[in-house]
């Protein structure tokens, strides 16, 4: 369908990869919502949004099902396949503080909202030159949304249509801020303020822009083994996740 080959670079901004593990009935009992797990590329243990997986969003105003959307937002007015392909790399991620005025994006800020569902997402710490991945999640190990824009693009070329998604960012706080602390962003995680207000269809953006305020206290990370930074494929496996021991790395500090 697309005319580019994604490429997969581990040290790339913001938010690029995700895992979503918990079972169906774990989902649909937590949102209320149907989870059709044959629709995603799920159980994810790693996955990069740079290749593109089938991911489970809930869309603004429609809550009754997660629906899959790829990872890599392609605008609607897209004309092309290559066009499509090239673009799609380069919105993975939409930052919050610009979002309604970019090109990609302006168009979706009140119409075309959506929750991501994940339960994890890893980010690079830099300590004495190096970089060391850390596994980024809840405590209980519960799924959660970030939030996000979608958009649907028809290839005139094969006459197929696919919708599409971008993670939103903002400045990082909390653990993501130590972590990632070369480019301190983080993906907006949603509360239960915040995230009634973005996936409600009668909320402006212009008025849920103040509760956007990112859920960062009751995160918990560990260090992972550095095969995850590796591309190509054989890191979708669950031992990804497994926490791993540097000698050296000091420890995050406590969040006050």
């Amino acid at each position: 369908m697309f005319g580019v080959q994604a490429v997969f670079l581990y040290n790339s901004p913001m938010c690029f990869n995700a895992a979503l593990v918990q079972s169906a009935k774990i989902i649909e009992e937590l949102y209320g919502a149907e989870f059709p797990v044959e629709s995603f590329d799920v159980p994810a243990y790693f996955l990069s949004a740079f290749e593109h997986p089938r991911w489970p969003i809930i869309k603004q105003g429609n809550l009754k099902s997660f629906v899959p959307a790829i990872w890599g937002l392609i605008p609607s007015w897209m004309k092309s396949a290559d066009a499509a392909g090239s673009i799609r790399d380069k919105t993975i991620n939409a930052r919050f503080e610009s979002i309604d005025l970019k090109p990609s994006f302006r168009g979706l800020v009140n119409t075309r909202r959506c929750g991501v569902l994940v339960d994890g997402f890893v980010e690079w710490r830099l300590f004495d030159g190096e970089k060391y991945p850390y596994r980024i999640a809840m405590p209980d190990k519960r799924p959660f949304m970030l939030a996000g824009l979608w958009d649907g693009w028809n290839d005139q070329g094969t006459d197929t249509a696919v919708e599409t998604f971008s993670v939103v960012t903002v400045d990082a706080k909390g653990l993501p801020a130590q972590i990632h602390n070369t480019k301190m962003r983080m993906p907006l995680i949603l509360g239960k303020t915040s995230g009634d207000a973005w996936l409600d269809s009668n909320v402006p953006f212009a008025e849920c822009a103040d509760l956007m305020v990112p859920l960062y206290r009751t995160l918990e990370a560990w260090p992972v083994g550095k095969e995850i930074s590796m591309p190509g494929g054989g890191r979708n496996r669950p031992d990804i996740q497994l926490p791993c021991d540097y000698p050296g790395l000091p420890p995050l500090e406590a969040l006050k």
